[in-house]
């Protein structure tokens, strides 16, 4: 779904999803969820798994089914016009501390040696 598509879809100016949002924001303690950010600059509401394009509440309008992510995040995965989200949906941290290790807790350097 394009940010066109959904800014046009009615769902998201209802109270349903008003109260999923802040939901969400709350439990993820209104940061980005994505291991290693944490940021909370522009933070969205995201669906992990893509909801229908209807003007109404669905299945996969439920806490379980959304994340917080900052804006970097949330483009890095953001939906293409086919529907397949880009780098196939996998969230990962880039860049590197102030020491230069990298801030992603699964790049290999950050792994516990055997």
């Amino acid at each position: 779904m394009s940010l066109r598509t959904m800014a046009r879809n009615s769902y998201y100016q209802s109270a349903h999803w008003r109260a999923l949002k802040r939901a969400t924001h709350e439990r993820d303690g209104w940061r980005c969820v994505v291991p290693g950010c944490g940021s909370s600059k522009g933070i969205v509401c995201d669906h992990i798994r893509t909801r229908p394009n209807v003007d109404h509440p669905t299945p996969f309008d439920v806490l379980t089914n959304t994340r917080t992510l900052c804006g970097t995040h949330d483009r890095k995965v953001k939906e293409t016009a086919s529907g397949q989200r880009r780098g196939g949906g996998a969230l990962f941290v880039q860049g590197t501390d102030e020491h230069g290790r990298p801030r992603d807790p699964a790049h290999p350097w950050n792994r516990p040696r055997p």
